[in-house]
């Protein structure tokens, strides 16, 4: 399998699969919370407020990771320097609201109004790491692909894997896995750990977001 005949290496495969899941779940995060606004739940927004914080952790883990190795990696080999200015920049930016959502989040449960703020600030970070998740794989099938190979991609796995903080062995294959379609698989690390734990993934999910998730 090749980047020219189509088919996306692993790696960026995996990336594509991030993306999408951090999306759908700032989603669920801001239907919950609204919903918590107005129906108030300590259990759900107990699960809610440790659920966001992994979301928050599995974000800023992989903005880190392209600043710390893919995008220097990127750049020691000839890529386009406006495509890297402008990922950075984005990374930066994002990193704010990431921050101001996240220290609402804490707060759930416990402060009157967090609940409505952070419905809010969710829809305000959705918007906007959409807009950069779409930006960033247009740069990759675009201005980097010229250097991009899959020695790149399987580095940057690797960094990935090394740097994460140990609870996401177990969460990352099942969240990965459960926005995958048939041909996506390939971008799945550790199909077994996947299987294992969607059960475990899809019971901490149903406590913070509802059943009706």
């Amino acid at each position: 399998m090749s980047q020219a005949s189509g088919v996306l290496y692993a790696g960026h495969q995996t990336m594509v699969l991030a993306h999408r899941a951090m999306v759908r779940d700032l989603d669920r995060v801001g239907r919950a919370a609204e919903r918590l606004a107005v129906s108030p739940d300590p259990g759900q927004a107990v699960a809610l407020r440790e659920y966001v914080d992994k979301l928050f952790q599995l974000i800023e883990h992989h903005h880190e990771g392209e600043d710390e190795y893919l995008w220097p990696r990127l750049r020691q080999v000839g890529a386009d320097e406006e495509a890297l200015t402008l990922m950075i920049t984005e990374h930066a930016e994002l990193s704010k609201v990431l921050h101001s959502w996240h220290d609402v989040s804490r707060h759930l449960g416990t402060a009157p109004g967090a609940e409505a703020e952070l419905a809010t600030l969710t829809a305000a970070v959705r918007e906007q790491l959409a807009r950069h998740a779409g930006d960033e794989e247009r740069e990759l099938a675009g201005r980097f692909a010229p250097v991009l190979d899959r020695q790149t991609w399987k580095g940057f796995a690797t960094h990935m894997r090394k740097t994460a903080p140990g609870w996401t062995l177990k969460f990352m294959p099942a969240w990965l896995s459960s926005v995958a379609g048939p041909g996506e698989r390939g971008g799945v690390p550790a199909p077994p750990v996947a299987a294992l734990f969607r059960g475990w993934l899809e019971k901490r999910q149903r406590a913070a977001f509802g059943e009706d998730y």
